[in-house]
């Protein structure tokens, strides 16, 4: 499979659960405010800390002070610090810091230099608000930055450009930031380029903010009359108060409001029904922090008191995860075009036809093979879903969880790497083999290779040792040569000297020569030759002189040419110890690993793979120990090509497709919005946000309530963080027995339980009504069923944003029946009942039902949204309710303008129906927000699920059987009952009342399906309407177990005078209890019981009914209950 490298940042932790948190801090240890460290009355430790500190990292005169005590250290002859390792363990990202060092004492400050930096920038980094001040205000008054100022000060007139002023502080700044860098780095060792150039990008975007005030204060009366003029007159323009206009998606969308404004709505006891669910008690949090993260984070249903100021609710990332279904749909759908043309080109050809699934896996390994295949449809198919692989990709590059650039290395092309688990368990020692072959070629290439990196590190050895003599020699030249320092003219003229006197040596020696040819000397003659003798070793001595003389003024002249070229060799003769463990590291990568070794490896590898907790496996898969082999990286990816492992590979496109955007949307979503996908930054200012709550609280009671309530709000937010990411509960075997055995029970569950769950959502037809009310629900109902054409262009339109799928995905019958695992393996009995669930849904109209739903509900809900935007666009004033309504979806005043703008060159009125084609729109904070706002409220009226709603122990994998089928009671008490309670409609209240009417319609179908006696007393109707409605919520289960378990005596039915509930009805005491699965158990031990003893009565023939798949599929089951009749 393609390998992406990643940043290892960015690759999110084996157990995200794992987030270490602070301490809690109190009373004086509490942060300084943003703004402590510019009032000069806070001489506090913590504020004084903080200005030091800035003062050594931020100012040039107090970072040079930090470095003056540098240059007084005896010189230790001979010392290096290179030679031994250890001198420098920890600091080896500052080597170059320690290159002049000449002493150990030498070495041991500029140590504690580089941590004092490191300690300072910590400091500021986690002081936060105050941090930054601190450091903006020490900047502020360095004495290169004050010098700026006074350069452009002048250059503001009235009536002058903005524009031209705020570029001339702009650039004044940026050169005084250059200036002001150029001088920090040259005293930090910690400072690097990127830091240096983002604190000039900012100085000079400061200038240009301060220019464009200057200015702007300087023409304050013609900005004055235009106000007038221009936006007094129009009062629509005018935002809501406290409510920034340009909302943007990002991690940093937290906006000014106060507790009570992020308070919920609707009666206090009713609220606290909620704190079943991690969404209903983080809503009611003490902290402010954790009420808005729990918005950004999980969709809900709840009104808020901001609401009704028209301040918008937070947009769920959980919302943006949800409208990658529509990749998901596009991908299932094309690749279902295509087989369709495939299928009628075969038929005309007369070929065999692959099924499918083959054709689906033939469109996977089209994939890795560049998209290439002899079929064309399915080369077409492959080329198809390319687009969508892209969008991903560069959506996580433009996040950062991918780099720029970064390319596939293990196929032609990219596919997704999902691996085949129980191909995998069940031919291990094949996998093995392939593996461990993989990383022996791998090692052996390395080994090749290593031939050249230990040539190179000898050859560096060599000219280290050359290196070594020529810098001494170098070196002892420039201190000779600089002792002539300031005496450059009797130099002069010692050379002069010299070179006069080697010119007489030829007339010297001719006249030597002459004198020493003579027989006999005169007295005169033998004086002469002594002087000349005396003078020739004169001359001798010279022509060795003259040469030095010369040497030393060459290095006089040139100075630092000399010098920079002492510096070089001087490194040269230092990296000797590091050419030497290149040296040795090359000889170690030359020795081959043996079979074992490979094979060990290999068994690590299939360990990390088939343990995988969550199924998705992690991209660091090579042992730590084999990096120390010769060609595999720090980076530890399996890059083995796709071709080698195929047979243990998914190629299935379907499922590969659905499964990698599953994993990567909430990654992406999750980083769009939190800067990190564990949401680190969140967690601590939840804790943060607590600590100064606990510092306040008045009594050790109320500390240790809010301690407890900070551990809660945490777990609660890092479990739905999970769930999004399919972490949560994930088992530590999935391959387990007892894991997959339930997996598989539920998956029966469903198939022979759920056969009439349209009938049982007849009451959903309500919710369009108490949502929007009757007058809005039914105009886009008669549209849907009058005018066909029209609605294709609207439904694909809700499509783009991920509404009306579930025909092609069934993720709603998925979740509601907790079958939604993203770590299920797939053995052949997993992939029959996958198959068939998915299916399931359809065959009993249940996923056509829901898509009708949810296309109602988007169009209902659409057409309002851009309604509203148009009046206000126009002038017009919504009502209060309307803009309640907006802002509870998560749309405020100034977004509706900015939509009205994209509907007015996108979108199309569809006979009064308006649709906005916002998938076309060019402004990507507007389309997303608007697709949000949608899909949440059709999310919310067709009740779906959200990673919120339920218990936590519901995840686990007890709590999944036990509490199976549930899952959608907890979401209706959250989305529908105490929402509709928060917000008062009088259309809640009607539609409550034709969705319990309703209700008591389902019982009485239920009834006659089953053959039982339909009891139509106002009473009893009334609490079978209510039960089947779902309006208790999951308020009713209680009510139900209690009934089954007593038989009627305890519970509504008691009060009502009527019989127990029908719902629980053909289940025994155990399964109403402990759900559908013990019910399951049951049954067999009826049937075995009955066969053992001969005796095959009305209950055992009911339980062999019970256990049939399909058994109560609302066609088939008036035929089944016939022949069951017959049987007993």
């Amino acid at each position: 499979m393609p390998i992406y490298e990643m940043e290892p940042e960015r690759i999110l932790p084996a157990d995200v659960n794992a987030i270490q948190q602070p301490e809690p801090v109190y009373g004086d240890n509490e942060k300084p405010s943003w703004y402590a460290p510019l009032n000069p009355l806070d001489d506090s430790n913590e504020t004084k800390r903080l200005r030091d500190a800035a003062f050594r990292i931020d100012n040039s005169v107090g970072s040079l002070i930090a470095t003056i005590p540098f240059n007084q250290f005896e010189v230790v002859e001979g010392y290096n610090p290179f030679e031994d390792d250890n001198t420098l363990a920890g600091y080896e990202d500052y080597a170059d810091a320690f290159i002049h060092s000449q002493s150990p004492l030498e070495t041991s400050a500029i140590k504690q230099r580089i941590d004092r930096q490191i300690q300072d920038r910590t400091l500021l980094a986690e002081a936060g608000g105050a941090g930054f001040t601190s450091s903006l205000a020490m900047g502020v008054i360095d004495p290169i930055n004050v010098a700026a100022t006074f350069i452009p000060g002048g250059l503001a007139v009235r009536g002058g450009s903005v524009a031209r002023t705020a570029g001339t502080l702009a650039l004044s700044n940026a050169a005084a930031g250059v200036l002001s860098e150029t001088a920090l780095s040259a005293t930090q060792e910690t400072r690097t380029l990127t830091e240096s150039a983002l604190n000039v990008a900012f100085d000079a975007t400061l200038g240009g903010v301060m220019g464009s005030a200057i200015q702007l204060v300087k023409n304050r009366g013609a900005l004055a009359s235009k106000f007038r003029n221009d936006v007094m007159g129009d009062p629509a323009a005018v935002p809501p108060a406290g409510q920034p206009g340009d909302r943007s998606i990002g991690a940093a969308e937290v906006f000014d409001t106060t507790l009570e404004q992020e308070a919920i709505k609707g009666p206090s006891f009713v609220n606290r029904t909620m704190n079943v669910s991690p969404v209903g008690r983080v809503a009611q949090s003490p902290s402010k922090i954790a009420r808005q993260i729990n918005q950004q984070l999980a969709e809900n249903n709840f009104t808020y008191a901001k609401n009704t100021e028209g301040i918008a609710s937070f947009g769920a990332a959980e919302t943006a995860v949800r409208r990658f279904d529509a990749l998901i749909y596009k991908q299932v759908e094309s690749t279902r075009d295509y087989y369709k043309q495939y299928k009628q080109a075969a038929r005309a050809g007369g070929d065999t036809r692959m099924s499918h699934i083959e054709f689906s896996e033939a469109v996977g390994d089209a994939m890795r093979n560049g998209d290439q295949h002899a079929i064309p449809q399915v080369a077409e198919a492959a080329r198809a879903i390319l687009p969508i692989v892209e969008q991903t990709k560069n959506n996580m590059v433009e996040l950062g969880i991918l780099r720029e650039g970064v390319k596939v290395t293990t196929a032609e092309s990219y596919f997704p790497r999902i691996y085949k688990f129980d191909k995998i368990l069940s031919d291990r020692s094949e996998f093995k083999k392939v593996i461990a072959d993989w990383l022996g070629e791998t090692n052996q290439i390395a080994v090749n290779k290593a031939q050249g990196s230990l040539d190179k590190a000898v050859a560096g050895i060599e000219r280290a040792e050359n290196a070594k003599p020529a810098a001494e020699k170098l070196g002892a030249e420039i201190r000779e040569a600089e002792s002539w320092s300031g005496k450059k003219t009797e130099l002069l003229s010692e050379a002069d000297k010299n070179i006069r006197l080697i010119g007489e040596k030829q007339a010297v020696t001719d006249e030597l020569s002459a004198l020493r040819g003579l027989d006999k000397q005169t007295k005169k003659q033998a004086k002469r030759q002594a002087q000349l003798e005396r003078k020739l070793s004169a001359i001798d001595s010279a022509e060795q002189t003259l040469p030095k003389l010369q040497r030393h003024l060459e290095i006089l002249d040139k100075p630092r040419q000399f010098r920079n070229e002492h510096a070089r060799l001087s490194r040269h003769a230092n990296s000797l110890t590091r050419f030497d463990r290149r040296r040795q590291a090359a000889m170690r990568r030359m020795e081959p690993m043996d079979r074992e070794g490979l094979e060990a490896a290999a068994d690590d590898i299939i360990n990390k793979i088939i343990g995988a907790p969550a199924g998705i496996v992690p991209g660091e898969l090579i042992p730590d120990g084999l990096t120390k082999h010769a060609g595999f990286t720090k980076a530890r990816t399996l890059n083995i090509p796709d071709e080698r492992i195929k047979d243990f590979l998914e190629s299935d496109v379907n499922y590969v497709m659905e499964n990698y955007i599953r994993q990567v949307a909430p990654e992406i979503e999750l980083t769009k919005r939190f800067g990190r996908v564990d949401m680190d930054g969140q967690i601590k200012a939840i804790t943060e946000d607590y600590n100064r709550l606990i510092s306040e609280a008045a009594t050790p009671k109320e500390r240790a309530k809010l301690e407890k309530r900070r551990d809660a709000d945490l777990r609660d937010i890092r479990a739905m963080r999970d769930r999004l990411l399919g972490t949560y509960g994930a088992p530590k075997d999935p391959s387990s027995f007892f894991v997959r055995a339930g997996r598989v029970a539920r998956h029966v569950n469903f198939l022979r339980l759920l056969g009439g769950m349209t009938i049982s959502s007849l009451p959903d037809m309500a919710r369009p009504i108490m949502q929007h009310g009757l007058r809005s629900a039914l105009k886009p109902l008669g549209k849907m069923m009058t005018d066909i054409s029209k609605m294709r262009i609207a439904k694909a339109d809700l499509r783009e944003m991920g509404i009306g799928l579930e025909y092609a995905l069934s993720s709603r019958s998925k979740v509601i029946a907790d079958l939604n695992d993203p770590y299920s393996r797939r053995s052949f009995l997993e992939r029959g009942l996958e198959w068939s669930s998915q299916k399931f849904g359809n065959f009993t109209l249940m996923n056509q039902y829901t898509d009708t739903m949810k296309m109602w509900s988007g169009l209902i809900t659409q057409s309002k949204v851009l309604n509203a935007a148009n009046a206000v666009a126009g002038g017009k004033k919504l009502s209060k309710k309307e803009i309640t309504k907006l802002a509870h979806i998560g749309i405020d005043e100034p977004m509706l303008h900015r939509i009205a703008d994209q509907y007015s060159r996108h979108g199309e009125d569809l006979d009064g129906l308006l649709t906005g084609h916002s998938h076309l729109w060019d402004d990507r904070v507007v389309r997303e927000a608007f697709q949000s706002a949608i899909l949440k409220d059709v999310r919310t009226t067709v009740i779906t699920p959200g990673i919120g709603d339920t218990p936590l122990m519901m995840s686990s994998e007890l709590g999944k059987i036990v509490m199976q089928f549930k899952t959608f009671f907890f979401a209706t008490h959250n989305r529908a009952l105490v929402s509709g309670i928060q917000s008062g409609d009088a259309s809640f209240y009607y539609g409550a009342l034709l969705q319990v009417g309703l209700g008591s319609l389902v019982y009485v179908l239920k009834s006659m399906m089953a053959g039982r006696e339909i009891n139509t007393d106002p009473a009893n109707l009334v609490k079978e309407g209510l039960d089947w409605s779902g309006m208790m919520g999951w308020l009713g289960e209680p009510n139900n177990v209690l009934e089954n378990l007593s038989g009627g005596t305890y519970g509504m039915s008691a009060m009502f005078g009527g019989p127990p509930a029908s719902r629980y009805q053909s289940r025994n005491g155990i399964g109403a209890l402990l759900g559908p699965t013990f019910d399951l158990g049951g049954d067999i031990k009826n049937i075995t019981a009955g066969v053992l003893n001969g005796e095959f009565d009305d209950r055992e023939v009911r339980s062999v009914r019970k256990l049939l798949p399909f058994q109560n599929l609302f066609y088939l089951a008036p035929l089944l209950n016939q022949v069951e009749e017959q049987m007993k």
